[in-house]
């Protein structure tokens, strides 16, 4: 009798779909790698910040996310639920989270690029000390070429005849 577990005779034999691409491990390219000593590895420095600028930094991340959710669940609350008075108060929280940030922000660079304009100052002295010929702010006598139309006359030589043609 034929058990259970014997081919049938018309089935056609399986084939192994792996067959097709061989054998992986062998077949594919070996990629050198750089030899790093574990050493250099150890060695690595930590970067040393600001404690005004991290606390900064996070205190705008916290306000800014704080906003950013203000907001959107302020429009979800008012347009899904039709709670007005909860999405718009969340929404106000938002708005008002944004602007703190961003004002902390702007306070925070301000007082930075103060303190980068005053340590260029202390090492840029002599640059003080320009003459006011440098800068053409106070034009005088110097300007006499501004009057003067393609020919390179003055326009200023029909003192009182009254007409406004050339002469030729």
């Amino acid at each position: 009798m034929p058990s259970d577990f014997d081919a049938w005779p018309d089935e056609p034999a399986e084939d192994d779909p792996e067959d097709r691409w061989g054998d992986p491990e062998s077949d594919l390219v070996t990629v050198p790698t750089v030899g790093e000593s574990e050493a250099e590895e150890d060695e690595e420095e930590p970067v040393e910040i600001d404690s005004e600028l991290a606390s900064t930094f996070w205190a705008v991340v916290v306000l800014v996310n704080v906003g950013v959710a203000g907001i959107s669940l302020g429009a979800m609350f008012i347009y899904f639920r039709g709670n007005h008075l909860l999405g718009g108060g969340a929404a106000v929280v938002g708005a008002l989270a944004l602007f703190r940030a961003y004002y902390t922000y702007r306070g925070f660079r301000d007082e930075a690029d103060s303190d980068d304009t005053d340590d260029n100052r202390d090492s840029d002295d002599t640059d003080d000390n320009r003459d006011s010929d440098d800068t053409d702010d106070n034009r005088d006598s110097d300007d006499t070429d501004d009057n003067r139309d393609s020919d390179g006359d003055s326009d200023d030589d029909n003192h009182g005849s009254g007409d406004s043609t050339t002469r030729n």
